[in-house]
């Protein structure tokens, strides 16, 4: 065992919460920061019910006994969202979370063209409800997971731009063949980013719809007169502003790194690596466009809510 697996102490010391930030500090003084719209229940609580925590597990979880959420050290370290669960019938909070992963949420995927497959006029305004708040999870832990997925790629172009720089560096030392196989290795990782992420985004639009059609059909149901259905609208309109915060970073930032996949194009050092640039710029594309729709129904949604019941929400 290395000194710094000795040294990590994962138990949970002091927990903060901003208007859009959960942040829990661990024993070790590492601090892990995660959008506050990751955990719905959290989200909708009051400053006053998110104050009252607890250490729980052994001193690796967190428990808020007023609105029943536990979360873990183990799975905000994991990047885990909050668990798919019920408003009404809430699984046992000691379920294990799972990062996202394309295989998970494809089988999410499948479980939702089933529940689309009832009548959609046989929902009530909970079901609409409660599918806007998984989709809305779904949707940020996709970004999330493309966020990851883009750390782990630089990572190995950097190795791969090093190993060429070295390669320069002794001309007389080097043969064609040593570019090449470096550049083989790096249009390999490029199709490899691309295929992983491209499989995702079927799956992303289709948490992009659902949310669409959810949110839109409850705010057509609410009642202005319904304390109730104010509340919600509340915590709903909240929900978009975090998504918002959430999506505009996101879309700059995959904006960002297509554009820099026209620069390895413009080398046209091999007909492969040309191919996995125009593969990657292509999906990286549809990834944005796909961002630029949520942020699009976002804002759609928020003004629509804020048309409807703005003078209500500032009461």
């Amino acid at each position: 065992m290395g000194i710094l697996a000795l040294a990590a102490d994962e138990r949970v010391a002091d927990v903060e919460m901003s208007e859009d930030e959960l942040s829990v500090r661990l024993r070790d003084g590492r601090r892990i920061c995660v959008p506050l719209a990751w955990y719905p229940r959290l989200l909708q609580a009051t400053d006053e019910q998110r104050k009252k925590w607890k250490v729980s597990g052994g001193g690796y979880g967190i428990h808020w006994e007023e609105i029943d959420e536990d979360l873990s050290s183990e799975g905000l370290l994991r990047g885990a969202p909050a668990a798919r669960r019920s408003l009404v019938t809430a699984k046992a909070p000691t379920e294990v979370l799972r990062p996202f992963s394309p295989e998970t949420q494809i089988e999410e995927s499948n479980a939702l063209l089933l529940e689309e497959s009832m009548d959609v006029n046989s929902k009530g305004i909970l079901d609409h409800l409660i599918e806007g708040e998984e989709a809305a999870i779904a949707l940020t832990s996709v970004l999330s997971w493309i966020q990851s997925e883009t750390e782990i790629f630089t990572t190995k172009i950097g190795k791969h731009r090093s190993n060429l720089e070295r390669l320069a560096k002794n001309p007389r030392g080097s043969t064609p063949r040593d570019y090449k196989n470096v550049v083989l290795l790096t249009a390999s990782d490029m199709n490899t980013f691309s295929r992983r992420v491209g499989d995702v985004l079927p799956n992303f639009a289709a948490s992009k719809e659902t949310l669409e059609q959810s949110y839109s059909a409850y705010v057509g149901f609410a009642k202005s007169d319904s304390p109730d259905d104010i509340e919600q609208i509340r915590s709903l309109f909240k929900s978009l502003s975090q998504m918002l915060k959430i999506v505009g970073p996101a879309k700059e930032n995959i904006a960002a790194f297509r554009d820099s996949t026209r620069s390895i194009r413009k080398q046209n050092m091999s007909k492969e690596l040309n191919q996995a640039a125009d593969l990657q710029w292509k999906t990286l594309d549809n990834v944005l466009s796909e961002t630029e729709r949520v942020e699009s129904f976002a804002l759609r949604i928020s003004f629509l809510i804020d048309e409807r019941f703005g003078q209500f929400l500032n009461s």
